[in-house]
């Protein structure tokens, strides 16, 4: 393609295919269905959006902004959408959410993307079979199932992890298991952050776009809304189940200290007046008693053996232990 920044540029047949254009478009076209994909990445695809006459110059800011939260707000004569899709990218953490900025109108969907995401590629795949999209509405349409499909088997993969790390626990309280549930933790915690607001930029969606979307369209955006509440759902289940594990691992150690602790008392008690005698005798000093007796060190033995028997079954008749 002549512009490297152009990751796709394809106009919908309105038969489920697409044509490649190898040329941009110097204004926005005002019929049919237009997709282009730039690289946010790339600091000509900005300036270059710049210059195409209808496309204000917030709606280029957004697009190649470098944070985004998910949204859906009306910008120009179009709407802005940020949305987010898990990472499946190889070698990468799902929980880091990859960010897909959109601006749409009624015949075109302009996209920026800084990391690859496997939904677009669906996207493109299935109009190269001539399975895609008729419109713009569509695509966006199905563009938002995608997503929305995407983190259901991301999120139920984190469930069966967290399900079989509480049997192990159950079994036994080990301490590297502690890393394991810090990181199922922070995998909850970076899904829901952008789950939440991006539930509530589809349900405003489906709001905003009566006007461009066919009744069986605006369901099926509402129904991946009523999907990603029970996702948050399903993820503020996780928290708290992080959170007893937690809790079950923190009583875990503190029973172990305390148990460690307890022999130790039990131990100090038992030698301290051992020690007291030991000390006392050791001194080196006249007037001591048996200093003068070859059988006096055997007989002092004896008695700390005594003492010693004496003490530990004192406290096992006060119940100490």
């Amino acid at each position: 393609m002549e512009q490297d920044f152009v990751l796709h540029y394809l106009e919908l047949d309105g038969l489920g295919s697409a044509k490649r254009h190898q040329q941009l478009p110097q204004k926005l076209p005002a019929s049919g269905g237009h997709w282009l994909h730039l690289d946010c990445n790339d600091e000509a695809a900005p300036a270059w959006l710049a210059t195409v006459p209808d496309v204000p110059e917030s709606v280029v800011d957004a697009l190649f902004a470098e944070e985004t939260r998910p949204r859906a707000v009306k910008m120009g004569n179009g709407i802005l959408l940020t949305l987010r899709g898990v990472n499946l990218n190889p070698g990468s953490d799902p929980s880091d959410m990859v960010s897909l900025r959109l601006w749409i109108t009624p015949h075109v969907m302009i996209s920026t993307r800084r990391r690859r995401l496997l939904s677009v590629a669906d996207q493109v795949q299935l109009l190269e079979q001539g399975e895609g999209a008729t419109t713009i509405a569509e695509l966006l349409t199905t563009l938002t199932q995608t997503l929305t499909d995407r983190m259901a088997n991301v999120i139920a993969v984190l469930e069966e992890s967290l399900s079989d790390l509480e049997e192990r626990m159950s079994e036994r309280v080990e301490s590297q298991l502690r890393a394991t549930l810090v990181d199922y933790r922070l995998q909850t915690v970076r899904l829901r952050r952008f789950v939440v607001p991006q539930r509530d930029a589809i349900m405003r969606l489906a709001s905003e776009m009566q006007g461009w979307l066919t009744k069986e369209q605006a369901a099926q955006i509402g129904e991946s809304g009523n999907d990603i509440t029970r996702y948050v759902e399903a993820l503020e289940s996780l928290r708290e189940r992080c959170l007893y594990l937690q809790e079950e691992f923190t009583n875990h150690q503190a029973e172990k200290m305390n148990a460690c602790m307890y022999v130790l008392s039990i131990l100090s008690g038992i030698f301290m007046p051992l020690g007291f005698l030991t000390g006392l005798f050791g001194i080196n000093v006249g007037g001591l008693p048996g200093t003068e007796n070859g059988d006096a060190f055997w007989w002092f033995c004896a008695v700390l053996v005594v003492m010693g028997i004496g003490q530990y079954w004192l406290m096992r008749k006060s119940r100490w232990f």
